[in-house]
């Protein structure tokens, strides 16, 4: 990722300090294949969250249900000693 990102930094230091014998085909060849890595790796990284947030979702437990609140009004009632109208 750090060659990727300083590519232009690195040509331009192996030009000064190699001067006639740098073959800038070279370099760009060498910069490609940095990005080339370097988009490989964040694909990897994508389907690895993936299937973490995959297993994290299929872990989920249902805590509430639908009509929770309804029963509880109910028993919230009965207790009272309201009529139970519900």
């Amino acid at each position: 990722m750090l060659k990727k990102r300083y590519a232009n930094v690195i040509m331009k230091s192996q030009k000064q300090v190699l001067g006639k014998a740098f073959s800038e085909k070279k370099m760009k060849k060498k910069a490609a294949l940095w990005e080339k890595q370097l988009e490989d790796e964040k694909v990897k990284l994508r389907k690895k969250d993936k299937e973490a947030a995959r297993i994290a979702i299929a872990s989920i437990k249902r805590t509430v249900y639908f009509g929770d609140g309804l029963e509880a009004e109910r028993d919230f009632m009965s207790i009272v000693g309201a009529p139970n109208r519900l």
